[in-house]
């Protein structure tokens, strides 16, 4: 039905009987294979939905984990334009089930989760050793140069806290995105694909991250594409959606800056992933300003204003 794909990860869209499968599968250049939850993991998270779940959990199928999910998009198809499937109410009602998903999952044993999350420790990685494929070594060394040492210091130090101090954490999905939260076809219908990422951290990692991905959707909104047909009533009713449902966050530092960290982590991966484009060149100027103000433009008060 559908398939797209970079050096770290592979997605097939089927619709059979059953409604639709999510196929994915490691990319040619990914390091590591894509971990399935553990049975007490699989277990625990089950028992936080007893009906009607929207966390949805991968079946193993050879090299690859198959999602059943009710919709064949994802509520990422809108940060590069506009599709008919996805409408401003089914939009906002996902979002919002995915608030209230990540709130659910942060009530879950946190000692089933052993590390923090993956997407900053892949990035304090290559910060360490600057290599990777396609265009990693040279973004390695243009956004260096562009943060300096005491910005460099700060994102490291950033990191490593999320990998170490893991004490007083809670259970994390790990790492929420657009591209994981699909539509249904009516309000409650959607799902938010979980289980690969599985971490613990603070409570507002989770959704600091997504509202990464919002902050860098509001960047095309305002830059403007020509040829991309996008409608800012999307952005806003995927973001009410979220922002209404999960609620204010505890700790706006935590949140912030988990949001620069994702910023940061697209920008390598697409680098390493995809290849390089011109506009890393802006990322890498916004990602400096991220820094320096602990994320704080993309919390929900900045994100609101287009």
């Amino acid at each position: 039905m559908e398939e797209f794909a970079t050096g770290f990860l592979r997605t097939a869209v089927h619709a059979d009987d059953r409604g639709y499968a999510w196929v994915r599968r490691p990319g040619a250049d990914r390091p590591a294979p894509l971990t399935p939850p553990s049975a007490p993991v699989r277990s625990a998270i089950r028992s936080l939905e007893p009906t009607n779940p929207f966390l949805a959990l991968p079946e193993v199928v050879g090299d690859a984990l198959l999602y059943r999910v009710p919709g064949p998009v994802a509520v990422a198809k809108l940060c590069v334009g506009s599709d008919p499937r996805l409408t401003p109410g089914r939009v906002a009602s996902a979002m919002a089930s995915t608030g209230h998903g990540l709130r659910l999952l942060h009530t879950a044993d946190p000692s089933l989760a052993a590390s923090g999350p993956p997407g900053p420790a892949r990035l304090a990685a290559w910060m360490r050793h600057g290599r990777g494929p396609r265009a990693a070594t040279a973004f390695h060394t243009v956004v260096r140069r562009r943060l300096g040492t005491a910005r460099w210091s700060h994102v490291e130090g950033w990191c490593e806290s999320l990998a170490t101090d893991l004490a007083d954490g809670v259970f994390l999905h790990g790492a929420p995105s657009l591209g994981s939260v699909i539509a249904g076809s009516g309000p409650g219908s959607g799902c938010l694909l979980t289980g690969e990422d599985v971490a613990r951290g603070p409570a507002d990692f989770d959704l600091g991250w997504l509202l990464g991905e919002f902050a860098e959707w509001r960047m095309t909104l305002l830059r403007g594409t020509p040829g991309l047909v996008m409608d800012p009533r999307d952005y806003h009713a995927a973001l009410g959606g979220l922002c209404q449902a999960y609620g204010v966050p505890a700790d706006r530092v935590a949140a912030g800056r988990a949001a620069a960290l994702r910023i940061f982590t697209h920008a390598h991966d697409f680098a390493a992933y995809m290849g390089w484009h011109s506009e890393l060149l802006e990322y890498a100027s916004s990602i400096a300003e991220l820094i320096d103000e602990d994320g704080a433009q993309a919390l929900p008060g900045s994100l609101s204003v287009l």
